[in-house]
């Protein structure tokens, strides 16, 4: 347990000091060295995402003329704002700055220019567009929600981290095919990185989920979220030395809370990412000041809004399989674009797929090809392989070609690229190879599990030489 939380310390340090996020905690040091422009910048994004603030630094910077042309009406504005938000303080400096302005015409362009800055930026907006409303029992209702899991492999706890009281978690992504399989495991993040990545990628892909059918046709399942914890808690053992342990560990913990309440967007996700479940060794110290049962959707959500992207992909995710949340497809395709246009590649990835559903108005798949375009750009192998397919739907081959090479690189063994193979071959008028590639697709789904629906249909086409519709 100590060298567990002596590692999630020094992790933790490094990782900031090589990583540092636009957050609240960055722009606020900005600010205090005078880097005046970097921080109205770094604040500016921030008040977009509803960060109060943020919002009131900007109102001070505006108050002083710090890295902008001072200016009252704008700093009543941006202090007016956060107190829409419920800040009281700026509520405060607000009306201090309305006893300065005496005039009639002033008052009242005190109030138009707070109005529109409102219409944009306001809470009411915000809540509108991007507040979730969290579960106070934090009941997880993504067991209704499709796929259901009908067979499970634990995770094999590796034993080097075990004896060493080393506990993380991995938070992956996967696709569940037609047959209900589990395909293409995508590892996001991982604490500590590589320990555990090994252990749970091998259970996963052996899950089976019962299949999933919209108006009696068999469908795929792209992107189903997990995140793992693995724990080496002791029991009676650990509850007898527990109060001992709280005691030397204190100050650590303490510079976890510090960093967390000044607005340090990845220590908020650490944190939120302990927090889910009360059995860990690491989350029964912090829960002594964070004793809430909301506390890690608070937490994930504050990063979130001090501009982490992977907090805002996961809280988008969240949100759209009513997990800890209330269900909110429109909020969490928002948190979604947020974390995309940071350039998240699974972000980018998932707004793709979401905008490729028919089922909804969002439907546009000009846009879901320039995401997935961009996802392509960072290696993404499931934004490659879907592209690809796309392309040969929308007979583009020679984009297609392009995207498929890409994906062999990475697997040059993977059963849908090698039916897209087949297909432009027969675009090519090679029936011999085509039939060759799908043959061997076949042969490589059947040992990994996996659907071999498309690709027995593909290869019945081209034996019974019927008239042949690649998409």
């Amino acid at each position: 347990m100590m060298k567990f939380l002596y590692y999630l310390i020094f992790s933790l340090n490094i990782t900031i000091s090589f990583n540092i996020k636009a957050d609240l905690l960055s722009a606020t040091l900005a600010y205090n060295t005078q880097k005046y422009q970097q921080a109205y910048d770094e604040f500016q994004k921030l008040a977009k995402l509803g960060n109060k603030d943020a919002i009131y630094n900007i109102g001070v910077m505006f108050l002083y003329g710090q890295g902008v042309k001072k200016n009252l009406i704008a700093a009543h504005s941006w202090f007016s704002l956060a107190g829409d938000y419920g800040l009281e303080e700026a509520r405060s400096a607000a009306r201090l700055i309305e006893q300065e302005i005496t005039t009639t015409d002033k008052q009242k362009t005190l109030r138009t220019h707070f109005n529109h800055l409102k219409q944009q930026l306001g809470f009411k907006q915000y809540s509108q567009t991007l507040l979730p409303i969290f579960n106070e029992q934090q009941f997880k209702n993504s067991s209704k929600q499709p796929p259901l899991r009908i067979h499970k492999v634990d995770a094999k706890y590796p034993k080097e981290a075990y004896e060493k009281g080393i506990e993380g978690w991995v938070w992956l992504e996967f696709d569940v095919d037609k047959s209900g399989a589990v395909k293409d495991v995508d590892i996001i993040d991982a604490f500590p990185n590589k320990t555990f990545n090994r252990a749970i990628y091998n259970a996963v892909r052996r899950w089976r989920y019962e299949p999933y059918t919209i108006n009696g046709k068999a469908q795929t399942y792209s992107s189903r979220s997990l995140l793992y914890h693995f724990t080496t808690f002791k029991g009676k053992r650990y509850q007898a030395s527990f109060a001992h342990q709280q005691k030397n560990y204190q100050k650590k913990i303490n510079q976890l809370i510090e960093g967390a309440e000044q607005g340090n967007a990845l220590v908020q996700y650490y944190i939120a990412n302990w927090l889910v479940a009360d059995e860990y060794n690491a989350t029964r110290l912090l829960r002594f000041h964070w004793p809430q049962n909301t506390a890690s959707s608070d937490l994930l959500l504050a990063s979130a809004i001090n501009g982490y992207p992977n907090s805002q992909y996961r809280l988008g995710t969240n949100l759209l399989r009513g997990e800890y949340t209330q269900t909110d497809r429109k909020k969490g395709l928002n948190w979604i674009l947020n974390a995309a246009q940071s350039g998240f590649s699974y972000a980018q990835y998932r707004l793709a797929r979401e905008l490729l559903d028919q089922r909804f108005v969002e439907y546009d798949k000009e846009k879901a090809k320039r995401w997935l375009i961009a996802a392509a750009k960072q290696h993404h192998f499931r934004a490659i392989r879907d592209l690809t397919a796309l392309e040969i739907a929308d007979e583009n081959y020679g984009s297609a070609q392009h995207y498929l090479q890409q994906g062999l690189a990475i697997d040059e063994k993977h059963p849908d690229l090698l039916l897209s193979k087949a297909k432009i071959y027969l675009y090519q008028g090679k029936k011999n190879k085509a039939l060759k590639s799908i043959k061997k697709a076949i042969k490589i789904a059947k040992n990994r599990q996996w659907s071999q629906q498309a690709l027995l249909a593909l290869q019945h086409k081209i034996l019974a030489k019927k008239t042949i519709t690649l998409n």
